[in-house]
């Protein structure tokens, strides 16, 4: 056997080629990191969840003052008085103060009993209530009767509420505010007082 044949019964036979094999390549790591980064960075400014106001909206008194509303003229008890009045005396006298007839409920813008120089008679309304006619405006009122309030409401509530009805610009008033301090003075004087007003009676007291 020749040398030729010999190597070629020797030499293994080819089955196939090797498998080729692909990689990631790192410019794509590095692409996704860097979108990811700028996915979080916007997130961060856009989402306010790392934000410091969120956190810590104030830092110093001077930022709390900052981000106060703007201050107003207008008496503290004026605002709580307008609450009280749209609960507890809206349903007779409406929101605009012009009464009802209907229900014997005399208007109270304009009325000469609230513009009164103090407020000594209708804080004695508010507490005790009223009974009978009553004349408001040259106008007469029928024998109606207004709710005693004085259990319900705290010297606070009744001179805020009349502080409302007594400057309330929207029915033109400008009458002085209503202290607590002076509730409390007629409250005083009046304890032992179950019965309602009556308008005869009320014109007997000061209009101060």
């Amino acid at each position: 056997m020749s040398d030729e044949s010999q190597k070629s019964s020797c030499a293994m036979p080819e089955t196939g080629t090797t498998p080729g094999g692909s990689t990631v390549p790192m410019w794509l790591f590095g692409l996704m990191f860097c979108l990811l980064f700028l996915a979080a960075w916007t997130f961060d400014l856009r989402g306010g969840w790392f934000e410091a106001k969120v956190y810590a909206p104030y830092n110093s008194l001077a930022d709390v003052q900052r981000f106060q509303p703007p201050p107003t003229d207008e008496d503290p008890l004026f605002g709580r008085g307008k609450v009280v009045y749209s609960k507890i005396c809206a349903p007779c006298h409406q929101d605009n103060g012009l009464g009802s007839a209907a229900q014997n409920a005399p208007p109270l813008a304009g009325s000469e009993w609230v513009l009164a120089k103090g407020p000594n008679r209708i804080v004695r309304i508010v507490l005790h209530g009223l009974s009978g006619p009553i004349e408001v405006s040259g106008k007469q009122y029928g024998a109606g009767v207004m709710t005693p309030f004085g259990s319900a409401l705290s010297d606070e509530e009744v001179a805020a509420v009349l502080t409302f009805i007594r400057q309330n610009k929207l029915w033109q008033h400008n009458a002085s505010a209503v202290t607590p301090e002076q509730v409390k003075a007629i409250r005083e004087a009046t304890k032992d007082r179950t019965a309602n007003w009556t308008a005869p009676e009320l014109l007997k007291e000061s209009d101060e």
